[in-house]
């Protein structure tokens, strides 16, 4: 797995939240009394569906976080 893979899929992440989180606002805007607002399948779906967005977004993180460490210590193994 390269960094290249890693940073495309967390593009694709933040577009998926950025894509639920306007699908929460919408709601919000709708209507402005948080009381009368009606809970649909659709706004657990976009409140749900950030979670492993945010995990997928972290881990691939995390990858380019070890990759680089691997790239240091063989540069440095071979200086």
């Amino acid at each position: 797995m390269t960094i290249d893979n890693n940073l495309n899929s967390m593009v694709s992440s933040e577009l998926k939240l950025n894509e639920m989180a306007t699908n929460i606002a919408q709601v919000a805007n709708t209507i402005g009394d948080p009381e009368l607002q009606e809970v649909s399948a659709d706004l657990i779906d976009s409140i749900v569906g950030q979670i492993p967005e945010i995990i997928a977004y972290s881990a691939n993180a995390n990858s380019i976080k070890t990759q680089n460490a691997v790239s240091d210590i063989l540069l440095n193994i071979k200086a």
